[in-house]
């Protein structure tokens, strides 16, 4: 697939450009397409090579099969609502979480929608397919491409073929195991893990924190 990461020059966008670029084109998005550029030959330096491309968001989703939106929650609106005529047949995967840090706490902050998957669904033009999914993965362990993850992904959509792409693609990434959360609206319980998780790891010294689920 041709997958766009949409404000994928940061942390999490670096990380799944690492462990997807030798199975997929990569395309590297960000509002300035310099920034995009250096990102992409960064990962194409770190991996001796393959298909990533750095590109200006809007070029980057009109490019894709798939849109990765790697931004904060604030800057939802902007690669969703702003760049709706870029879009057409894409899948969307959100792993945005409405959070903010505040007197060293995380705190969830849900939206109007009650979710940013579905808030993401709404700004989107109608049609579009968006699953939910990797939010409880951390986004330093996703940059160490070599290194085997131990957790699961959540997965939440309301398609079942979009849903089976997603699930390959976790499966792509050495030792994840995705695991079907339901339905979008399912959405927001997997994204108030993430704060839970960060509060977590923050206050009892834990590194790259992840979730898994275990059968007793």
């Amino acid at each position: 697939m041709k997958i766009a990461l949409v404000g994928g020059t940061g942390d999490i966008g670096l990380g799944f450009a690492l462990r997807w670029a030798a199975s997929h084109e990569i395309i590297i998005g960000s509002r300035k397409s310099e920034k995009a550029l250096q990102s992409a030959a960064q990962v194409l330096e770190m991996l001796g090579g393959g298909n990533v491309l750095g590109l200006d968001n809007k070029s980057a989703v009109e490019a894709s099969d798939a849109v990765v939106l790697c931004v904060p929650h604030e800057h939802l609106h902007y690669v969703t609502n702003d760049l709706r005529s870029s879009y057409s047949d894409q899948l969307v995967i959100s792993p945005v979480v409405p959070m903010n840090y505040k007197d060293k706490y995380f705190d969830l902050i849900p939206p109007q929608e009650g979710c940013a998957a579905l808030q993401a669904r709404s700004l989107l033009p109608e049609g579009i397919k968006l699953v939910s999914a990797f939010h409880t993965i951390s986004a330093a362990a996703l940059q160490d491409w070599s290194r085997p993850l131990q957790g699961d992904v959540m997965i939440c959509g309301d398609d079942k073929e979009s849903k089976d792409t997603v699930f390959g693609l976790a499966k792509e990434i050495k030792n994840l195991r995705p695991l079907d959360a339901g339905p979008l609206s399912a959405s927001g319980l997997v994204e108030s893990l993430t704060p839970m998780i960060l509060n977590v790891a923050k206050r009892n010294k834990i590194r790259d924190a992840g979730i898994k689920i275990i059968q007793e």
